[in-house]
């Protein structure tokens, strides 16, 4: 998998799932072991994302060469808004959603870059340190200057044998 592959197969994924859902359109399904699971074919890759919770809430995404069983991406991400925070959690979450939909369609095929983005009252900015076999990513929220919510994911990309691969 190449870098712009799996760029590619990232901003597919996560936008089919979280930016797309919406209170009239679901795309997970009940989950086993998560509260909700979600799977789209991207090309030859597969890509999943499961979750927990709502707040606090947890999850993973995978990316599969199709018909095989072990990932070669892994993100597991946490995140919450604070209590008492002077906004609802509701509003929140949906800033969150707005800013990370804003990064997916704003990154230009250059996902892994740091971000901010501001509506009205909200500041969103997230910051990436690390690199594709280890990444972390922080995504902060911010109502009138105040942190309100976080989120934290930590990637890993499963090196390739192929000299062309990442």
């Amino acid at each position: 998998m190449t870098k712009d592959e799996l760029i590619n197969v990232l901003i597919t994924g996560r936008t089919e799932c979280y930016v797309k859902k919406s209170s009239s359109y679901n795309p997970y399904v009940p989950g086993g072991k998560y509260d909700w699971d979600f799977q789209v074919a991207c090309g030859n890759y597969l890509f999943t994302d499961s979750y927990r919770g709502f707040n606090p809430y947890s999850g993973v995404e995978y990316i599969y060469v199709k018909d095989q069983s072990k990932p070669i991406w892994s993100c597991d991400y946490v995140g919450y808004a604070f209590s008492n925070a002077g906004v609802s959690e509701k509003e929140i979450y949906g800033f969150l959603k707005k800013g990370r939909s804003k990064h997916l369609t704003d990154c230009a095929g250059n996902l892994l870059a740091d971000y901010s983005f501001r509506d009205g009252n909200f500041d969103y900015q997230t910051r990436f340190s690390g690199d594709l076999k280890a990444i972390l990513q922080i995504e902060e929220l911010y109502y009138h200057g105040t942190l309100v919510g976080i989120q934290t994911s930590a990637g890993y990309l499963k090196v390739q044998e192929r000299a062309n691969d990442i």
